[in-house]
């Protein structure tokens, strides 16, 4: 209650003292002067300061209209640009709704940046125009812009500039500064080129081909059979805008069609497709493309269509068992292959008597399109015509036969067919008596080069007797090994002999022996190859007389079965094992001991081809014997023919003067 009390007599108090220092106050300011209070000398200057300032804005807000009202937007916070003395323009960047102004290069390019300063309106020229980047990584820099030429005034509407830009990898921002303007958010994007990712070609193949149509993967070489047409299927790295295609060899290039952007889905690559038409020549097709960006590929891209012209068939075939002469009744065996690329249509044989017309004979084909065939036959001298029942060919002793194998391939795109041919082989037909004696000339030049064969192998086998006469098994201290004798060169005197140590002498004992068995082994090893030649040649005169049927049965007994088949023996299989056996013996030479077993081998296996040669000789000479007596008889019976004609023609005459007597 006290406290109460307290607080309403001091509120009471102060509001009664407030109500007198009012009243008092209220007195006195009646009785102030102003001038005690303010000077008014300083307030009249300035209010006469502030008046002309006020009169100043009028005057120049009425001589300089549009300066005032941009000093009223400035006021105001506007963003309107200050007027500059100088107004720089940059070339080529796209604005964007960030306000940045960008351009796109590509990778790894140089970018000429292109800028002008105006000289129109009352600007000026700049003392220099620079630029200042900050790239990607943080790093920054700046340097000064070429000036292109001098702008002159009522000529030139600007002074223009130039930079480039070397081998741009990355993103970079920068700015252009030239007097008091500048041109910000300036931005060089790297991009990359388009590139061809896949290349697909769809071949049509010409009819002749009898192919389906495929599907090719290529890169920058096309190969297409000729006369084929090809649909080109292009996947790019990038969607593109256009594609231009140009040709090396002037003619008009294809029409290309690029897939609509709208037709692919977000991030998917670019497509276009272009045709050519029955391709007959190589072509280069120069591929340029241009991508959404606008960027290029650097270098056309460049696509060899190569042209595989369709070859002849290749005929690779020969006469075996038949030389230069056939008798009337021979066949003609014919071997080989003939093969073409893209299949065979026909073969037949192409035969010519003398100077007659060519006549032809069909050879079957298994398939049509076949690429290869082997199975060519014989042709038959003595085949009749399947309606006159009549010799085909009308062959008498002394008349020539021409004869050879062409094939013929599919190909249908000009008039002229493809034909392939073999070799032409020239016959001439003689008698079988005649033919005889042609393979018994033959068989007589074989028995001469077998006897050469036998006389070069017992020549050589002299060298294995040398060896024996001068061994080397002489020891350090001058002794020599038992059974061994002294070195005795021809060309040394004694007193060489006595020069020489022990050592050398055995060292020039192995040299000699060790040139002897290598002479022997190349003579050998040639004179095999050369007894397989005369064991080929035997035969091939057994396959003459079968071919051209003339053959008997003891004959060909003879030649093939006691000549032709050990002379093969002989080559094959105990020369070649003697060849062997030198090898070792050439080796064994250089560690001592003496070789001696091998060498007794070496001069048994030697011995034992010479005595086989020796009896291929003998029959070789029976065989000579019996053709000499064949020959005899040959002659005995042509004596006994031109008797007879001899004894007819002489009783025709007779006969004849009986009648006119």
């Amino acid at each position: 209650g006290f406290e109460e009390m307290d607080a309403s007599s001091s509120f009471a108090c102060r509001s009664v003292l407030l109500r007198e220092t009012s009243r008092q106050a209220a007195e006195r300011m009646a009785r102030v002067s102003l001038g005690q209070v303010l000077r008014l000398r300083p307030l009249a200057w300035k209010g006469l300061a502030a008046a002309c300032l006020v009169l100043s804005i009028a005057g120049f807000a009425a001589a300089y209209h549009e300066q005032f009202d941009f000093w009223l937007q400035r006021i105001r916070l506007s963003n309107a640009r200050w007027p500059r003395r100088v107004q720089l323009e940059v070339q080529g960047f796209e604005m964007l709704e960030d306000g940045r102004r960008v351009v796109k290069v590509a990778r790894d390019d140089h970018y000429r940046l292109h800028a002008r300063a105006f000289i129109t309106g009352g600007h000026a020229v700049p003392d220099a125009v620079g630029i200042r980047y900050r790239l990607a990584d943080g790093r920054h820099g700046r340097d000064t812009m070429t000036r292109v030429g001098k702008a002159i005034p009522g000529r030139d509407p600007a002074q223009r500039y130039r930079y480039q830009f070397k081998h741009v990898v990355a993103d970079l921002d920068f700015e252009v500064l030239g007097g008091d303007d500048r041109v910000e958010n300036l931005h060089l994007q790297v991009v990359e080129r388009p590139q061809i990712v896949r290349l697909r070609a769809q071949v049509e193949y010409p009819a002749y081909l009898r192919r389906a149509p495929r599907f090719l993967e290529a890169s920058q070489r096309l190969e297409l059979p000729e006369g084929a047409s090809v649909t080109c299927w292009v996947e790019v790295s990038k969607p593109l805008q256009s594609v231009r295609l140009d040709t090396q060899d002037g003619e008009a290039p294809p029409p290309v069609v690029v897939s609509a952007r709208t037709e692919l889905p977000e991030g998917q690559r670019g497509q276009f497709h272009f045709s050519l038409d029955d391709v007959r020549e190589d072509r280069v097709l120069l591929i340029t493309m241009r991508d959404e960006d606008g960027i290029e590929n650097r270098e056309p891209y460049r696509l060899l269509v190569a042209v595989i012209h369709d070859e002849v068939p290749d005929v690779a075939v020969h006469l075996r068992g038949i030389g230069s002469a056939v008798t009337p009744q021979a066949s003609l065996p014919f071997s080989g292959k003939i093969t073409d690329e893209y299949g065979l249509e026909g073969i037949w044989f192409e035969y010519r008597l003398d100077q007659e017309p060519p006549g032809r004979r069909e050879i079957p084909l298994l398939r049509a399109g076949s690429r290869q065939f082997r199975r060519l036959g014989h042709f038959d001298l003595t085949e009749t015509d399947p309606t006159s029942k009549r010799p085909s060919l009308e062959l008498k002793p002394g008349r020539k036969l021409a004869i050879s194998i062409q094939a013929r391939d599919g190909y249908d795109l000009s008039d002229q067919p493809h034909l392939g041919t073999s070799q032409q082989f020239l016959l001439d037909i003689v008698t079988p008596s005649e033919l005889r004696a042609l393979l018994e000339k033959q068989e007589l030049g074989l028995r001469q080069r077998f006897e050469a064969i036998y006389e070069k192998l017992a020549a050589s086998r002299d060298l294995l007797d040398r060896i024996e006469a001068i061994d080397f098994l002489a020891t350090e201290d001058g002794r020599t090994g038992e059974g061994s004798t002294p070195s005795s060169d021809p060309t040394a005197g004694p007193s060489a002999s006595r020069e020489r140590s022990p050592s050398d002498r055995a060292e020039g004992q192995r040299e000699a022996n060790r040139l002897r068995v290598m002479s022997l082994l190349q003579n050998v090893t040639q004179l095999a190859y050369e007894t397989l030649g005369v064991a080929d040649g035997f035969e091939g005169i057994v396959e003459e007389l079968v071919n051209n049927r003339v053959d008997t049965r003891e004959l060909v007994q003879r030649l093939r079965q006691q000549i032709a088949i050990p002379l093969q023996t002989l080559g094959e299989r105990q020369m070649p094992a003697l060849e062997k056996h030198l090898q070792h013996l050439q080796v064994a030479i250089d560690h001592p001991p003496f070789p001696r077993t091998m060498l007794r081998e070496a001069r048994k296996q030697t011995d034992a081809v010479l005595v086989a040669m020796k009896g291929i000789l003998d029959r070789m000479l029976e065989l000579e014997s019996y053709n000499e007596l064949v020959e005899l008889l040959r002659g005995i019976l042509a004596e006994q023919q031109r008797l007879g004609d001899e004894t007819k023609a002489l009783q025709r005459r007779r006969l004849r003067g009986l009648l006119e007597d």
